[in-house]
């Protein structure tokens, strides 16, 4: 191991063998191990992705270190941050060993880097992988966690430049018995604060010293301490004079410098201050003298230790801060602007995160107009906007600024990806499918593009290899609410509802704030059969963010217990959020329908529907279930000629369609034409349409007879 990983802890003498098997998951490789655990690569068979498990060496299986392993999981499951990695859970072999189940992604860390380049980073590469560790940290801080064993090696940098924490497996609980005594040191000499080397109580302000130390070795390309053996360099920790701030000029050293203050009252005062404070440095303020060649440390080859993350939403949009890599800004402060984006766009449903991102890739793009990624991140910030407002504006403005990233860098594969979605939104296909291709030439582990392939192969009727693309998109980012979305929506397009709650319900682990995975969580179980646990999402989504989607949703849920009134009231609040919902005035319309006397307004709610519909059919000419919803609602208002007309459009746009089918089997059979009806409702069931969403719609119940 390299001198960052040996920390005061137990020593492994002796690392046992485990099985190739431990219940669904396959392990395929050991990753490393450390003073706190063996990490190995494993298949998880019920998901078919990539996991890391960490399991505690026999060696250490005393109460305290047991105790320390469980803790690291606890505070990790605790924290939701984009620069923490997540932990899935934790599991015990059928031999009662306990192990972390964490999410896997190939990347590499800060210790490798260092090793690798053996000289300083630049500057304003360091200040940023500081910023996003102080941001990381500050979370856990104000979830009362000290992490306690900041080092290179347990910050990882993903292929994208995502900073990630790990191993908090020394974290320390403010609201928590601590597990050793005060006077007993555990963590990594070199990076231990002094109070921590004297054994002293710590708080948030010892991870402040130990990120200041890792920033201080980036911008120097030197170990601060070292020395022959942990004694030797505890003494250096507490008496010694730190190297490499002499190094450093003005504003950075001020920075850095009380950062590293021996006196914990002298530091910054909170992990937040320390990150304002380097959020304040600008390009002009970075300057480093060389260090001289004669103090240079030797850097030790060591096996590579575990990448393991939970990459954020669109994680290929991240990248590392280095001169070689295209697209990448010249100005710090456009890297910040850019960087802060990203992390928005992580969680565009939430607030103003979406309008705040906008803001800051449009100033990044004015600052630096050559600035490619910006240019791309800008259009896709824009093609939300346009999904959530329908503003042809908006969809206008995202084009043109991923046609301007194109110009500016074609080569890259993000640049491509979003291109391509927006020739989708234009109805040109086979230009996305071409661009989406481009991207995987150019990185074939591009999530995204894989993502957005698979949706155009499901366009297409080619069903497995959608899936495919799908499950691998989730392999290659196996923490993404996005993409657990997208296969979700898939799934539950191919009638699969069992299988879009497991992945929804992935969702909501992911985002527990996020409304919409609630609203989706609850349409699958209620055609799962469970109308009571759809009713239990869709008033959850409501509490947390009122949509016409989730009351539309539990209007339908209430309808289907026989609730009539609850039914019309929820449709109705839906209405209040969003007048001009055709779906939800068509929901209205099928529960007015039922309830006698209401035939009039039944019918008032269908020609309403039918205007809003139409709308989007003009916008949308070739979606399938626009044109399918359009017949049904003629249907129903008695517009045989209609009908027929758009339920044919339909069927040519989505032949294997389910649900298409089913749609065709109900309009004949509001026409009358019983023969054709039953014909399509046989082919709906025969590619996986439920037959109990036939058995609870009264329009085609007298149907199913002469299905059997």
């Amino acid at each position: 191991m390299a001198r960052d990983d040996v920390s005061l802890t137990e020593t492994i003498t002796n690392s046992a063998a485990l099985p190739a098997r431990t219940g669904k998951y396959e392990i395929t490789g050991k990753i490393g191990e450390g003073g706190m655990g063996m990490v190995f690569r494993a298949v998880d068979r019920d998901l078919g992705r990539t996991v890391a498990l960490k399991f505690l060496p026999p060696e250490l299986h005393q109460k305290d270190a047991e105790e320390r392993f469980l803790r690291e999981a606890r505070a990790a499951s605790a924290l939701d941050h984009v620069n923490i990695a997540t932990i899935f859970g934790i599991e015990e072999t059928e031999d009662h060993h306990r192990f972390i189940v964490m999410a896997y992604y190939e990347g590499q860390s800060l210790a490798e880097r260092l090793r690798e380049t053996r000289q300083p980073f630049p500057a304003a590469e360091a200040v940023a992988i500081a910023g996003q560790i102080a941001r990381g940290l500050a979370a856990a801080h104000a979830c009362g966690i000290i992490h306690r064993d900041i080092k290179p090696s347990n910050i990882l940098l993903t292929a994208g430049g995502v900073v990630k924490i790990i191993d908090f497996g020394l974290a320390s609980m403010t609201a928590s018995e601590p597990l050793t005594p005060a006077s007993k040191r555990i963590g990594t000499p070199a990076y231990m604060s002094p109070e921590q080397a004297l054994g002293e109580p710590v708080d948030g302000r010892s991870d402040i010293w130990s990120t200041g130390i890792v920033l201080l070795e980036m911008l120097t390309g030197e170990h601060v301490f070292h020395g022959q053996s942990p004694p030797q360099i505890l003494y250096q920790v507490v008496h010694a004079e730190i190297r490499g701030l002499d190094a450093l000029d003005g504003p950075l050293r001020s920075v850095v410098a009380r950062a590293v203050e021996r006196d914990p009252a002298k530091r910054y005062r909170s992990m937040g201050e320390f990150l304002a404070a380097l959020e304040r440095l600008s390009p002009q303020t970075l300057a480093v003298r060389p260090v001289p060649r004669g103090t240079r440390r030797g850097l030790m080859r060591t096996a590579a230790l575990a990448t393991i993350l939970a990459a954020g939403a669109g994680s290929a949009w991240w990248f590392s801060h280095k001169p070689r890599i295209p697209g990448a800004p010249s100005s710090m402060t456009v890297y910040r602007q850019y960087t802060q984006a990203i992390q928005l766009l992580a969680r565009w449903d939430k607030g103003t995160n979406l309008k705040d991102a906008t803001a800051l890739l449009t100033a990044a793009t004015r600052s630096e107009p050559a600035f490619a990624l910006g240019f791309a991140g800008l259009a896709e910030a824009q093609r939300l906007d346009y999904v959530l407002m329908h503003d042809k504006t908006i969809l206008d403005a995202a084009e043109s600024n991923a046609e301007q990233a194109m110009r500016l860098d074609a080569n890259l594969a993000q640049v491509q990806v979003v291109w391509g979605r927006i020739q989708v939104l234009r109805n040109h296909n086979d230009l996305a499918m071409a661009g989406f291709q481009r991207a995987l030439k150019i990185d074939p582990n591009n999530a995204d593009a894989h993502q957005a392939i698979g949706k155009q192969f499901a366009r297409l009727g080619r069903l497995e290899d959608a899936e495919a693309e799908y499950r691998r998109s989730l392999v290659l980012d196996p923490d993404s609410m996005f993409l657990h979305d997208a296969y979700a929506n898939f799934l539950f397009h191919q009638s699969r509802y069992a299988d879009a709650a497991r992945e929804w319900r992935e969702v909501v682990r992911i985002a527990p704030d996020n409304a919409a995975a609630y609203t989706n969580l609850g349409a699958a179980l209620n055609e799962s059969g469970d109308p009571n646990g759809a009713i239990a999402m869709d008033n959850r989504a409501v509490q947390l963010k009122p949509n016409y989607v989730a009351y539309s949703n539990l209007g339908l849920a209430y309808y289907e217990q026989g609730l009539s009134s609850k039914a019309v009231t929820a449709l109705q609040d839906a209405l209040k959020l969003d007048p001009a919902s055709a779906m939800a005035w068509q929901n209205l319309g099928y529960v007015r329908a039922r309830i006698p006397g209401m035939e009039i307004q039944a019918l008032e709610a269908f020609r309403r529907a039918i205007d809003l519909a139409e709308q989007s059919r003009k916008d949308n000419p070739r979606d399938a279930d626009v044109h399918a919803e359009l017949a049904l609602c003629y249907a129903k208002t008695g517009n045989a000629t209609m009908a027929r007309q758009r339920l044919e459009t339909a069927l040519a746009l989505a032949p294997k369609g389910a649900d298409i089918l089913a749609h065709a089997a109900e309009v004949y059979e509001l026409l009358g034409d019983q023969t054709r009806a039953i014909g399509f409702a046989r082919q709906s069931l025969s590619l996986g349409y439920p037959l109990r969403r036939m058995e609870i719609n009264p329009d085609i119940q007298e149907l199913l007879p002469r299905l059997k």
